[in-house]
């Protein structure tokens, strides 16, 4: 049993007296860095297009630098500075920035860590609850996607749609946490010592020393010397954050392996090759040595399924852009993907996916005719297909609603449906992400769905979407990422 799963597992154990609540501190401990440098960026945006909010752009940068040492009362003048700056701005205008913000930049930056831990509380049925100096703009989006039960932060004052220009009191912050956090207990019927609080900071000592179960999250050096003299548990999260210089060069390599593998390609197009044996070589470059560069091990369940019966149609819940590596990797030979029509024009990926003999799809054509067309062909030549039912990807990797393509190509066809599970390929490279990070990467392939068996195809489908759901869920604490630290 790893460290975190000691830790996952003590929560699942610990008995409270009254209901249990999580508290969450936002920035270095749900998140990596801090939401306000992203709120930052999309009102610098929102400026430069409007030519509105360029004041408040270069008070949050301001307030961004002086908060980084501050105290409360340094803290309490930089966001009052920010208030004033904000007056006459719609509070709509905040709450869209704040999406956008969530978005472009925050998405990508909750730690894979913290994920598990928020989910493990809320089997354990405790209260969820971030409780953050931050504002109800950068907050909400993330407590919404992870599924808090309340939230405590800085509010600012609203008249009739627009900020007044002052705070309203007390801050969420310092003193104001921990007032803040008994206020949630006792609505919720509860006490701190019923409680659990994760931060990074020292400026959140007052409800650490109040809370039963206090946890040093990522912390400054101040609270880590805190908490090692008090016994606290210390987590060190290593999913986000600054990429170490291994990623850095295993993402190198790894596009250099796609760069090459496209030349290849193409001379072999030249050289007069089969296409079907370019594409097959291109498939297994891809997927060994793609996979060995990115530093992607493997956990396989089920992988007989995968060559007992072909042409079959593979599904896959999309998680990441490395998807394809993984799915190269499992698949080998004689398999054809779909792909949204826009990587067409990506330079690298799209000459190598047209080398692959891909099927582009325009999802936003209404008659997919020529689609069906060549997928058909596809299938009556022995190959098999490659189909993501959601059409995207989420940011946390929860399962979206599936179409119903691949169930009407498998009964027209008559071939199986073999679903790949993938649980944790976003570690590697999130949504959004751009370096890429050695990650273990747990598969699970089902039993195939026989075409027979494909009564009506609607159920079939959410049938399917179901026990996705389920497998997921049932491995969530155990899928874990690479290198994580929890030091008790």
């Amino acid at each position: 049993m790893t460290a975190l799963q000691q830790h996952l597992h003590s929560i699942e154990t610990t008995t409270c007296s009254r209901p249990g609540i999580a508290f969450f501190d936002l920035d270095r401990t749900l998140i990596s860095g801090y939401s306000i440098l992203a709120i930052a960026l999309e009102t610098a945006r929102f400026g430069l297009r409007k030519g509105e909010l360029r004041q408040p752009a270069k008070v949050i940068l301001d307030t961004f630098k002086n908060r980084l040492d501050s105290s409360s009362s340094n803290y309490d003048r930089l966001v009052r500075r920010l208030a004033k700056a904000l007056t006459g701005v719609s509070e709509q205008t905040l709450h869209e920035l704040g999406e956008q913000a969530y978005e472009n930049t925050l998405a990508k930056s909750l730690y894979r860590e913290a994920i598990a831990l928020v989910e493990a509380h809320r089997a354990a049925g405790h209260k969820l609850v971030i409780v953050s100096a931050a504002s109800d703009y950068q907050v909400q989006p993330i407590a919404k996607v992870l599924g808090f039960d309340d939230i405590c932060c800085t509010h600012l004052e609203v008249q009739n749609g627009e900020f007044t220009g002052q705070v309203v009191a007390p801050l969420c912050f310092g003193q104001g946490k921990l007032m803040a956090a008994q206020r949630i207990a006792k609505s919720y019927g509860s006490n701190l010592k019923n409680s659990w609080f994760y931060s990074d900071s020292k400026d959140d000592m007052p409800l650490l020393n109040r809370v039963g179960h206090p946890v040093a999250t990522n912390p400054s050096d101040n609270l880590k010397t805190q908490a090692q003299n008090r016994g606290w548990p210390i987590l060190n999260f290593t999913t986000r954050g600054m990429p170490n210089v291994e990623c850095l060069v295993r993402t190198a390599l790894t596009l250099e392996t796609l760069v090459a593998t496209t030349a290849w390609g193409m001379i072999s197009k030249r050289l007069g090759v089969e296409s079907t044996r370019t594409a097959n070589s291109i498939t297994r470059l891809v997927g060994d040595v793609g996979c060995t560069l990115a530093g992607l091990d493997f956990d396989i369940d089920g992988i007989e399924h995968l060559h007992k019966q072909r042409p079959a149609i593979f599904v896959f819940n999309h998680q990441s852009l490395l998807d394809t590596l993984v799915l190269a990797h499992l698949l080998r030979r004689d398999a054809v993907a779909y792909c949204k029509s826009e990587m067409n024009k990506v330079p690298v990926v799209g000459p190598l996916l047209r080398q692959a003999n891909t099927i582009f799809v325009d999802r936003g054509d209404v008659n997919q005719k020529d689609v069906l067309h060549k997928s058909l062909e596809v299938l009556r030549q022995g190959k098999s297909l490659v189909i993501a039912p959601e059409g995207t990807r989420s940011t946390l990797g929860d399962i979206q609603p599936f179409k119903q393509g691949a169930f009407l190509l498998a009964k027209r066809a008559k071939v199986p449906i073999v679903p790949i599970v993938l649980h944790n390929v976003k570690d590697a490279m999130p949504k959004g992400g751009l370096l890429i990070r050695p990650a273990h990467i747990k598969v699970t392939v089902l039993e195939p769905i026989a075409p027979e068996s494909i009564q009506g195809i609607k159920q079939a489908c959410a049938d399917l979407e179901s026990r996705y759901i389920n497998v997921i869920g049932d491995s969530e604490q155990t899928c874990l990422p690479r290198g994580l630290q929890v030091v008790a």
